[in-house]
């Protein structure tokens, strides 16, 4: 080695030494040695490397460099799957910023609200890194310090492998099916081929590997493309082994130190060739290559990440291209990048990075239309594939702007304002795409793709805000955007001129001039992201100099008045895809920067204009105009109602929505407190309701903590549900029946609320408008709408046509906003009353406006006069509330409107007690004609109800309290015992020689008291049931709901249950709770499983108050008072009486006698696992053997205040951490068992025994009984004889199963600091122990109700598509 080093040319010598070497040792043939691999590489290959990048002895060199180690402040620990990873939600600079669990607890943000998340690998902590977290950047650990013979080996170099790469496209039984067909497999190597990415499927000669290829090629290529298959020499497949195992040895050598010396980035660039093209597992370990050496360096990742810059174009093309998924693509590292502050602003100032992302993102989507608008037609599945890779780029837009700038230099402003122009071409290609003209005539054919736009405006909706928030950091920055803005806004408004004719407007004395444009005949769209930007701008900018308001609230206008027509059913041919456009308009998801945002540009068009002007084009666009213009009522259709009604209600949104700061004198939380506010008026909400139903900012934060307790109170759960926020009382004034954000369904449920919490109060129903805060001085002169001519001539015109008796063209909801209007308008005025110091200073004066007698009708007299017509409570309660308003209580007429109104109500009232009355007596005489007609029965029915009264009423007459005394003494006669039949309601006597009464009852075979877990299942055949072993390890349980029917009764009904399954069609045939072949049925009462029935038979003897069920030996019986139900009525423990079997069963009728052997028979099978057979003489013993187990299954689990002595200890389920994050921890260390180390992806824990299981993976199947099963399903056969409890980590979530075919999810005993589950941890709330939520599982479990549970889960979710529960 020393004479090695001594070569002129190292490093072209020892590539030499790798070509020479590496074909020798490794890929030798399809039979492999790994133990004699690895022995030979260390001794042939690494050590020559170890030489080469210390330039002298391994151990000497290695020494040193790990003495002269100084060690990175950042952790870097690299995430593995499924590891939990831990964000402060006070402190982080952005989501991104995690830490790894032990960071976490050794740092102050476990005392501070944080999420926890589960990683999907690829990610490292972040811990040190002072730009991530804006305070407490270090955890204590990294808290920083203040101070040469060859063994020769024979190999043929014709040698060749077929090599399979696996995809995301092709699913596992294509791939399956495809291997066993062109390599001659079994089915299981199949499995092993398809569950790995990279996988060598043939070895030999070109010709016998390139005839494999071929088939797989072309099983594959019918549906899509086909699978990637290449023949590969040896040798190279060699080389690629070879490079994987490197790669694992340069992390080893990393770890001597935390810096990259040169030599090892020219050994890693090297080994890039060899990898790029190489297995996902060899993807995997470069990446965490690239995070424990290059991303630890400040230096180098600087290095780097100009490089990830210059290149940005190229790597996202070649990902665009392939098939694999983006965590293992050295795209993903782009988050490890774009996230620090200082790293994304010197990008966007020195690579220009802002515009490459967006051109880049721009240049893939092609599909345009004449105008060069984006048009997103039906797409194939590859098209769909690469529009969702490509929507990637849009997350790395959001990394970079993540952050705002605190400080902006002159060459930040250039090159941000250089990349916004770039996104406004990106906007302005959105900007109108996806027009829709309405149908008129026929139904639309086809439903047109509107999914693709859709997707696009919500992953852009946070991209637009944040750049409204980067412009807001600087005034030069605002106002270049803004006129940039304004501009595009203006081209794009060339472009739209379909239809658009000038006309003249006039109304109420005034005139405007604006264009014709009908809705409901031209084109419109509802995407606006050019105009919904300038609106926000516009509110940062506080000024609106050089603007023409009608071009503002043009197009946002007509999307209004398109949602309005939708709700009419105007546009109902149009098919469901508008509809779906619609609802997602005002969605949380996207009203942001799409309702809310056309609502504000409307607010600012209307404040630079004349009112009277602006409601005059708000009535042209709502296509309303002719019907408030014209002298004379016009009769109108129906769904001009509608038109109305939305229209009324856009004013009340334009005049009253003033909590946006910069509209409204506001702070920032105010917003927030006013929306859940109106959710809770709703109902009261449990904490991921209110967080669903709130925007989410870029930080994935609602603010919704900061402000929750100022109106609302946290009701905690109990056992069952979730904990509650309920509105506090004082609150409830603040409630605005018209809340902009409310959906119909929602604000009627409100409505409703309110009124009803108004009545229990004593209130009158009337719901005021709520005290709104002043303007901010740009939008001030919107109040001006409220007292505008136009309003009142609408408002005088409506409540015109409500007192008019002819009148039809109104509705109760349409008067009932005009109410609301004029409270708005009322409340404004009295509001600047109190704020104007001199009488000078007030300019609105809407009660003057409005008693003036010039107006045709005086809206004071109509309201008035609408008192005295017949109105709901709600609206008569409005206007009186409006009349106090308006100081006119005092009129004579206001006070001859209240008598009369109360003089209505008692009339109404008297009425209505006449009628109650003379109903009363109408049946007062039908009960004295029935009586009369039935005189005997009465009569009969008098003296039993005399004679059962007297005897409960004496105590000597009772069975309990008769005793005989003397020579001669006998046992009282014993009472009927009688019962009733819950499908005929027919009361039975029960005898010994009468009809058979029978119980319904389940069967099961269980291991809940088993003390060994190990033992193997009996052989059936062989298995002597006379003895139970003392470890319990398996047993036959019997339960019963306690529901009696006749047998007779039960035999129909189970015929019927029978031939109803097999009518049922085979294509609508799913897994349902019960299964018939077995025998099974649900309880006709309750629906309990149950598969065979228990005779009941008379008491004999002893002081048992209940019938009792008889179960058989070979010569002895027994009567079972309690077979194991907790909620039946036969709630006490077991008599056991031994006699002669032959002497008990001669007195029994034979329906008594074929019920018990129907019992017997199902205990046998059950028990045994075999089929029916009424000759063998175990069944007796069967019998015996269930009644002992349930008996001790009872013993085990005593009903309350029962005293009973077991000899063993009851089973319990595992213990399980307090803090969920432990279980994580564990889990993302598990691999799977059966795939060489992989992760698993789905790790599953056994409650009852404590089992780490691979669930839901081809890898981890076994064969059950002739079919494949996955491993929680093989594992409840060995655990549980068929039934399981597991804890399925990753998704938080209980699964039960029962058999193959049965499962259900049931609710995890974690809850968070709310009282609620987060099923699939999508929340990442911390998530604790509910001890009393896992007793309730224990309880199920001991008392054999686990496929009670799923049976009833499984009846309430029938679906057409059911779950492989045996895949599990």
């Amino acid at each position: 080695m020393v004479k090695s080093l001594s070569v002129t040319d190292l490093y072209k010598e020892v590539y030499h030494h790798l070509a020479r070497y590496v074909p020798k040792i490794y890929c030798l043939g399809p039979n492999l040695n790994p133990q004699s691999e690895d022995l030979l590489a260390q001794m042939l290959l690494q050590a020559p490397l170890e030489w080469y990048l210390c330039g002298e002895d391994p151990s000497t060199g290695l020494a040193k460099l790990e003495q002269n180690n100084q060690p990175s402040q950042l952790c870097g620990h690299v995430f593995k799957v499924g590891e939990p990873t831990y964000s402060c939600r006070e402190c982080a600079a952005d989501p991104t910023c995690v830490l790894c669990m032990q960071c976490f607890l050794g740092s102050v943000h476990k005392e501070h609200r944080y999420r926890m998340t589960t990683s999907g690998g690829g990610g490292f902590c972040d811990c040190g890194d002072t730009e991530a977290w804006k305070k407490g950047p270090y955890c204590q650990k990294h808290e920083p310090n203040i101070s040469d013979s060859c063994q020769e080996v024979s190999i043929s170099y014709d040698t060749y492998y077929c090599m399979l790469f696996n995809d995301e496209v092709h699913t596992y039984e294509q791939v399956i099916y495809t291997l066993q067909k062109a390599v001659n497999c079994t089915q299981k190597e199949a499995v092993s081929f398809a569950t790995t990415g990279r996988k060598s499927v043939r070895f030999g000669d070109f010709a016998f590997c390139e005839l494999a290829k071929s088939v797989i090629v072309r099983n594959t290529s019918r549906q899509s493309k086909p699978l990637r298959v290449q023949v590969m020499h040896s040798s190279v497949v060699a080389h690629q082994c070879f490079a994987l195992k490197a790669l694992h040895w340069l992390g080893h050598v990393i770890g001597y130190s935390g810096q990259s010396p040169s030599t090892l980035h020219t050994i890693n660039v090297s080994i890039v060739y060899l990898s790029l093209d190489g297995a996902l597992r060899a993807r995997n370990v470069y990446h965490q290559l690239f995070m424990s050496s290059l991303l630890m360096d400040l230096k180098y990742k600087k290095l780097f990440a100009i490089q990830f810059a210059k290149n940005y174009r190229r790597l996202q093309t070649d990902f665009m291209e392939d098939d694999h998924e983006r965590v293992v693509s050295v795209t993903s590292l782009s988050v490890q990048l774009f996230t620090v502050p200082t790293m994304a602003r010197m990008l966007i100032t020195e690579e220009n990075l802002m515009t490459t992302i967006i051109r880049t993102f721009v240049d893939h989507l092609r599909h345009r239309d004449l105008q060069g608008r984006f048009q997103f037609e039906r797409y194939t599945a590859q098209q769909a594939f690469k529009f969702r890779r490509v929507q990637s780029l849009i997350g790395d837009l959001k990394y970079v702007l993540i952050s705002r700038p605190t400080e902006w230099s002159d060459q930040l402003r250039e090159k941000f304002l250089e990349g916004l122009d770039t996104f406004l071409e990106l906007l302005k290609c959105m900007q109108g795409m996806d027009p829709v003209v309405r149908q008129v005539g026929q139904h639309i054919e086809m439903e047109p793709e509107w999914e693709a736009a859709f997707t696009l405006q919500m992953k852009l909706t946070h991209i637009i805000s944040m750049i409204q928030e980067w412009c807001a950091t600087d005034e030069r920055v605002l106002i270049e955007a803004y006129k940039k803005c304004l501009t595009a806004l203006t081209h794009c408004h060339s472009g739209f001129a379909d239809g658009e004719q000038p006309i003249t407007l006039s109304m109420c004395g005034h005139s405007v001039d604006t264009i014709r444009y009908c809705v409901s005949q031209e084109k419109v769209s509802i995407h606006l992201p050019v105009s919904r930007l300038l609106a926000g701008l516009l509110i940062l900018l506080a000024d609106s100099k050089c603007v023409h308001p009608p071009m503002l609230i043009e197009h946002p206008l007509r999307c209004l008045v398109l949602c309005a027509q939708v709700h009419a059913g105007m546009w109902r041919r149009n098919g469901f895809s508008l509809v779906n456009q619609i609802y997602y308009y005002h969605n949380v998801k996207c009203r942001v920067e799409m309702f809310d945002k056309d609502l504000i540009m409307l607010q600012a068009g209307a404040s630079m204009m004349d009112p009277n002007h602006f409601l005059m084009i708000v009535l042209s666009r709502f296509e309303l105009y002719h019907i408030f213009s014209s002298v004379c009522s016009l009769d109108v259709v129906q769904q001009n109602n509608t038109l109305t009604e939305e229209m009324l209600h856009l004013i009340m949104m334009v005049v009253g929505e003033r909590f946006e700061a910069g509209i409204g004198q506001v702070e920032g939380c105010d917003e927030i407190k006013r929306e859940i506010l109106h959710q809770l008026c709703i109902r009261p909400m449990a904490h991921s309701e209110l967080v669903k139903a709130l925007p989410e900012n870029e930080n994935k934060e609602t603010g919704m903590e900061r402000v929750i307790d100022c109106v609302a109170s946290f009701k905690k759960p109990g056992v069952t549900g979730r904990g509650l926020y309920e509105l506090r009382p004082e609150c409830a004034k603040q409630f605005n029946l018209y809340f902009h954000h409310y959906s119909r369904a929602d604000q009627s449920k409100a409505e409703e609320a309110q009124r009803k919490l108004k009545r229990q109060n004593g209130e009158d129903t009337a719901l005021p408008p709520p005290v709104l805060p002043p303007f901010c001085p740009l939008f001030a002169s919107l109040v001006n709408i409220l007292q505008c001519d136009v309003l009142l001539g609408m408002l005088g015109a409506v409540l015109q046509w409500a007192v008019e008796p002819s009148a039809g063209h109104w509705s109760e909801s349409m008067l009932q906003r005009v109410l609301h209007l004029i409270g708005m308008a009322l409340l404004e005025e009295q509001q600047q009353l109190e704020n104007s110091s001199e009488d000078n200073d007030v300019y609105f004066n809407f009660t003057l406006k409005m008693s003036r007698k010039s107006l045709s009708h005086s809206l004071t007299h109509s309201l008035t006069h609408s008192l005295t017509h017949s109105l709901t409570h709600s609206l008569t309660d409005m206007i009186r509330w409006l009349l106090k308003c308006t100081d006119t209580s005092a009129s004579p007429l206001f006070q001859t409107a209240c008598d009369k109104d109360k003089a209505e109500r008692k009339r109404k009232a008297e009425i209505a007690r006449l009628r109650r009355e003379k109903v009363m007596a109408q049946m007062s005489e039908m009960q004295r004609h029935f009586i009369n007609e039935n005189k005997e029965l009465f009569q009969q029915s008098l003296e039993e109800l005399d004679a059962s009264t007297s005897t409960s009423l004496d105590p000597a007459s009772s069975d309990a309290a008769l005793a005989c005394v003397g020579p001669r003494r006998s046992r009282p006669r014993e009472k009927r015992q009688v019962v009733t039949c819950i499908l005929c309601q027919e009361e039975q006597e029960i005898r010994a020689d009468g009809k058979a009464m029978v119980l319904a009852a389940f069967v099961q075979r269980s291991t809940v008291m088993s003390k060994n877990r190990t033992r193997p299942p009996h052989d059936p055949k062989r298995y002597d049931p006379l003895f139970m072993h003392p470890d319990l390890s398996f047993g036959t349980h019997t339960g019963s709901c306690g529901h009696i029917m006749h047998s007779h009764c039960w035999q129909r009904y189970f015929e019927a249950v029978q031939a109803k399954e097999q009518r049922r069609q085979q294509r609508l045939r799913v897994h349902t709770s019960y299964d018939v072949g077995n025998g099974e049925f649900l309880c006709p009462l309750c629906e309990c499983l149950s598969n065979t029935v228990i005779p009941l038979l008379p008491r004999t003897m002893g002081s048992s108050r209940y019938p009792v069920c008889l179960s058989l030996t070979n010569t002895r019986y027994f009567e079972v008072c309690h077979l194991h139900n907790p909620r039946g009525p036969l709630g006490m423990y077991v008599l056991v009486l031994f006699t002669q079997f032959r002497s008990i069963l001669n007195p029994y009728s034979s329906t008594i006698k074929e019920m018990l052997t129907t019992f017997g028979t199902a205990t046998y099978k059950v028990g045994l696992k075999v089929h029916p057979n009424e000759q063998d003489p175990r069944i007796p013993i069967m019998c015996w053997s269930s009644c002992a187990y349930t008996i001790q299954s009872i013993g085990e689990n005593p009903p309350p205040h029962t005293h009973t002595h077991t000899h063993t200890q009851s089973n319990s389920l595992i213990d399980l951490p307090d803090d969920y994050s432990a279980l994580i921890n564990q889990a993302s260390s598990f691999t799977c068992p059966k795939s060489g180390g992989d992760k698993s992806r789905a790790p599953t824990l056994c409650l009852v025994c404590g089992s780490m299981l691979c669930s839901q993976s081809y890898c981890c199947q076994t064969e059950l009984e002739g079919e494949d099963v996955g491993a929680c399903t093989a594992h409840t056969f060995a655990c549980g004889a068929g039934v399981g409890i597991f804890l399925r980590v990753r998704e938080s979530q209980v699964l039960f199963l029962a058999g193959k075919t049965k499962g259900c999810f049931y609710a995890p005993p974690y809850l968070d600091d709310y009282g609620e589950t987060d099923q699939g941890l999508r929340r990442g709330n911390p998530l604790h122990l509910c001890h009393e939520r896992y007793r309730k599982i224990q309880k199920l479990w001991r008392q054999h109700s686990i496929t009670e549970e799923i049976g009833h889960a499984q009846e309430a979710n029938q679906t057409l598509v059911g779950i492989d529960w045996q895949h599990l």
